[in-house]
């Protein structure tokens, strides 16, 4: 009898509080299974069990001894699945939540290319800027962007969003176009505060800086939604702060004009969150990869010092 058949039994044992039952979940006898504790219990130099003639039940040392078993045994039952699963198509469904306009804008296109090399993974996709529980509602991932204060969760950083000023050429005519960060206070300002965006204040950053105050700036519009404060920008209404995934095709194409190029503006990390397991699923090790080489060969990879 191996050390791993003897901690089973024990394991056994403890769960099911008696001899008899333990011993007919494992297919031997009681006897078979009171000799292996006696003798583990004899090899260990410590009683593990209280007897009395109906159960037993672990001592403190038992109790202990009995929660490492548990882990030894679970470690050795995902590293054989581990093996199991390594040569296995990845298949079955996925369900994340993202953020509202990350995932608009980024997710299908990354959901195609996916799907075209494991096409045996479908996809549940909820998109809410609303904090979930994903452990309680039952995610296998989530897309997010801020700090993590959930520790059930794991958060990989994957990609850097890159924020920048701008402001329409009509804009730009009818009140001129700011030279320094303090020509702000002339200016209209579109700011939005979903939860999505509203831990970057960049007009605090900008003070925090570089030490001065805007305190004349006219905050034109502030509004919970980017694609109406977007649209607003579009439309002349004023400047605002938007991640590049949003601004890029309208700054190549003359409507959108950037702004204060030379001013850095904190990165914000995206970041994939999911439970803080110790077995991954075969479809989930697939999804994690490859949403880290998408954003890696997109050129927006997040760095060693992102988080």
């Amino acid at each position: 009898m191996s050390r791993i058949d003897t901690l089973q039994t024990f394991v056994s044992v403890v769960r099911a509080r008696n001899f008899t039952s333990a011993a007919d979940a494992l297919g031997v006898t009681p006897s078979a299974v009171s000799k292996q504790i006696s003798g583990l219990e004899e090899r260990l130099g410590v009683r593990l069990l209280n007897r009395t003639t109906r159960s037993v039940s672990p001592t403190e040392a038992g109790q202990m001894f009995y929660q490492h078993c548990e882990n030894i045994l679970e470690s050795i039952s995902e590293a054989e699945k581990l093996v199991t699963d390594f040569d296995v198509t990845p298949r079955g469904r996925l369900r994340i939540t993202a953020m509202s306009n990350f995932g608009r804008r980024e997710l299908a296109r990354m959901f195609h290319d996916f799907s075209e090399q494991y096409p045996d993974i479908s996809f549940d996709l909820h998109i809410s800027d609303r904090p979930l529980d994903i452990v309680k509602e039952g995610y296998d991932f989530a897309l997010r962007i801020g700090s993590l204060e959930d520790s059930r969760l794991i958060a990989k950083p994957v990609a850097r969003q890159n924020i920048v000023i701008c402001a329409s050429p009509e804009y730009l005519k009818g009140w001129g176009t700011p030279v320094t960060l303090e020509d702000l206070n002339h200016h209209r300002i579109l700011m939005v505060t979903n939860a999505e965006f509203a831990r970057i204040n960049w007009l605090r950053q900008f003070e925090k800086d570089h030490g001065f105050t805007l305190s004349s700036v006219e905050r034109k519009l502030s509004v919970n939604d980017i694609d109406l404060v977007y649209e607003a920008c579009l439309a002349g209404m004023g400047i605002t702060a938007i991640p590049t995934y949003i601004a890029d095709r309208h700054l190549q194409s003359g409507e959108l004009v950037r702004l204060f190029s030379d001013v850095e503006i904190p990165v914000r990390t995206i970041k994939v969150v999911f439970p803080q397991n110790r077995y991954l699923a075969t479809k989930s090790r697939a999804f994690l990869d490859f949403i880290t080489r998408y954003f890696d060969d997109a050129g927006v990879a997040a760095s060693a010092d992102d988080y």
